[in-house]
């Protein structure tokens, strides 16, 4: 049985994905808040008992000039990965909201692994078509680096790391480099050294806007750390907790201190409050490609390997094309915005 929620009426599929194996932040309500530019709707599946089995949060971008909009669930749906009758049902409810608000298209990233070939099965028959780009032209990135942190304890999870990592962690800690919790009043130098660094490293910054909400919104999950040296913040992350896992969402630093190695203990700090609240996951998001030599960002594979980390590869966005001309129209708009 499928159900609508609005995301003032959403506690339930909160609760459900908070405490789901395959749990994201973003497939609750509050992602939805952060993303407030965004439609935001719920849909939930029953069973017979009236127990949910599966959830699906979607973000609604209306596209400008035109009547349609994208139906987008991040890192969604949730449900038994074996479940594919659940699965069907959300399908079934979503292509029901698409038709409602004039979608021209349905997409979804949920977590499974590359070649899960029940779910690419399942997705072909429902008439999706998956997109495993390796780079990060997906809406959300397809390769990651996470480390399972079960049985480890802060000295376990430090011999754990490669020989260089541990002594960088050492080396910042001597040099006289400490972590600290953040909060509101410090996003905009945190916001000046993501600028920095994003010019540095040719990614475009989230704006100030956007951090705030990211810290107001999303709840005790999210947290800001900071790495400071002779009262200098010289550093920075945001991270994200929810159920079993903590993401490392963002991350900046002042280059003249690279020598100190505030980022390598911001790494550990992190990961150390993870084990201390009992998470199982850390995750360290995107990396783009494959860890092969040729890649020309092998460096930041060997980085987050250092750390102890394992690679991951999910199957990609899967699109279901609902109406091809109006999909044809925003493809159209889109070469327009991007050539201007």
């Amino acid at each position: 049985m499928i159900e609508f929620v609005d995301i003032d009426h959403a506690q339930e599929l909160d609760a459900f994905v908070t405490a789901h194996e395959w749990s994201h932040f973003m497939q609750t309500s509050l992602w939805g808040r952060v993303k407030s530019d965004w439609g935001w709707h719920g849909i939930l599946c029953r069973g017979e008992d009236g127990k949910i089995r599966g959830t699906m949060a979607i973000l609604q971008h209306n596209i400008h000039y035109t009547n349609t909009c994208l139906l987008y669930a991040p890192r969604g749906p949730i449900f038994d990965h074996t479940d594919f009758a659940t699965f069907e049902e959300l399908i079934a409810g979503a292509r029901e909201l698409a038709k409602r608000q004039k979608a021209y298209a349905i997409r979804i990233d949920p977590m499974f692994e590359e070649g899960s070939r029940g779910f690419m099965e399942e997705t072909e028959k429902l008439g999706f078509t998956c997109n495993a780009a390796s780079d990060y032209s997906l809406f959300q990135p397809r390769m990651t680096y996470v480390i399972d942190l079960t049985g480890l304890t802060a000295d376990s999870l430090l011999a754990s790391y490669t020989r260089m990592k541990r002594y960088d962690v050492r080396r910042a800690i001597r040099s006289g480099v400490t972590v600290r919790m953040g909060g509101v009043e410090d996003i905009p130098e945190f916001c000046r050294m993501m600028a920095s660094t994003a010019e540095r490293r040719g990614f475009a910054a989230r704006s100030k806007d956007y951090f705030t909400a990211f810290l107001t919104r999303l709840g005790e999950g999210a947290r800001m750390y900071l790495a400071e040296k002779d009262g200098k913040i010289i550093a920075g992350t945001i991270t994200m907790e929810l159920g079993n896992r903590m993401w490392h969402m963002y991350g900046c630093s002042d280059r003249s201190y690279h020598a100190d190695c505030p980022n390598e203990l911001l790494q550990y700090t992190m990961q150390c409050h993870a084990i201390e609240q009992g998470l199982r996951w850390y995750d360290f998001r995107g990396v783009n490609g494959y860890p092969v030599e040729d890649n020309p960002q092998i460096g930041l594979h060997r980085y987050k390997q250092g750390f102890g980390a394992q690679f991951h590869a999910y199957v990609g966005q899967c699109d279901r094309v609902l109406h091809p001309m109006r999909a044809k129209l925003v493809h159209t708009l889109q070469k327009i915005f991007v050539r201007e």
